[in-house]
């Protein structure tokens, strides 16, 4: 039996390796483990490789269907952290409830959010406001060329990390739209190109059978290497592309390849679809439960139950959150765009 072209598919490894990055970021903010950050440089891989995927054929409405994606979830989650600054300041360590940050929030307009620190009101939301920054780069660049928009993005995200370098100012937005962390979205794109090439092996029936226990093992490895190394690496600059980024990439390619071979559980699939909401919402139990009830400062069985209880909790707040606004609000939103 015939496979089908590789753009006629859909990726439950990629689903997959999402949902193993969103547990990831949910442990980076348990005190004592302090271990998943990382899952952030694989989330921005991803994005590269999908948004190349998804606008082989098309770009109509991208930059429509790309805001109705992230916005609702993000503005909600944005205001919603305003309030809990008025309502609760002493919940947050350098946060406050300036309705300045909340507008520049809003509109992804980096600023210092205190001592030297550019990020959004809600602290996780800088991610959001890559993703976006990305999108525009990309919205312009596939309007320039369709067939070189890779390319022609890749080119933007290195001239302006490499005016960020160079240049003598200090201007909020180059600092952060320039950082080296951008450069991520570049390796995505080229795992779009490496994930052809194997797909294109992999019809013509020249994929050896090892091959995806082999990706298993090293994408294992690449995890473990990662855990075991983060509490001690402070990753800033250049550093974290060559030791977050490049292993984020070589997980992509590995759960690709394993994905040809091997079916993903449905559970997995599902929790890769709510990665997004996941993410944006999982900080505030945490950190909620931490302070309240388990104290995370430090590893004993009270706090071990506190994680699994966090886990559990996050990830049902996350499947209302999805299955809400991603799913039912974002499909109306879309119904809207192309039927009215």
């Amino acid at each position: 039996m015939e496979q089908k072209a590789f753009h006629d598919n859909h990726f439950d490894s990629i689903q997959t390796l999402r949902a193993v990055s969103a547990i990831f970021v949910i442990l980076e903010h348990v005190r004592f483990l302090n271990c998943g950050a990382f899952g952030v440089d694989i989330f921005f891989c991803i994005s590269g490789f999908m948004i190349m995927f998804s606008t082989h054929k098309s770009t109509k409405h991208f930059m429509k269907k790309r805001l109705i994606r992230i916005l609702p979830l993000y503005y909600i989650m944005t205001i919603g952290t305003f309030f809990l600054l008025l309502l609760f300041p002493s919940m947050f360590e350098q946060t406050t409830a300036n309705p300045v940050f909340l507008i520049k929030s809003l509109l992804f307009i980096p600023f210092d959010i205190g001592n030297g620190v550019l990020q959004p009101l809600m602290r996780i939301g800088w991610t959001v406001n890559c993703e976006i920054f990305f999108y525009l780069l990309f919205f312009i660049a596939f309007h320039i060329s369709h067939k070189y928009r890779g390319l022609l993005c890749s080119i933007f995200l290195g001239v302006l990390v490499l005016l960020n370098q160079i240049l003598p100012i200090d201007f909020a937005p180059l600092r952060f739209y320039g950082d080296s962390v951008m450069l991520e979205f570049v390796l995505g794109i080229l795992c779009y190109y490496a994930a052809r090439g194997i797909y294109e092996y992999y019809r013509k029936k020249k994929m050896p059978p090892f091959l995806a226990p082999l990706c298993l093992v090293t994408a294992a490895v690449l995890f473990t290497v990662l855990v075991v190394t983060k509490p001690a690496i402070n990753i800033l600059g250049f550093r974290r592309l060559l030791l977050w980024g490049i292993p984020a990439m070589a997980l992509v390619l590995c759960f690709f390849a394993a994905g040809l071979a091997i079916r993903m559980p449905a559970w997995t699939v599902r929790l890769g679809d709510m990665s997004f909401s996941i993410y944006l919402i999982h900080y505030y139990p945490v950190m909620f439960l931490d302070r309240a009830i388990f104290d995370f400062s430090s590893c004993t069985p009270f706090s071990v139950l506190g994680v699994v209880i966090s886990i559990i909790v996050c990830l049902g707040a996350s499947f209302v959150s999805w299955y809400v606004i991603e799913k039912k609000f974002t499909k109306y939103c879309l119904n809207c765009l192309f039927y009215c």
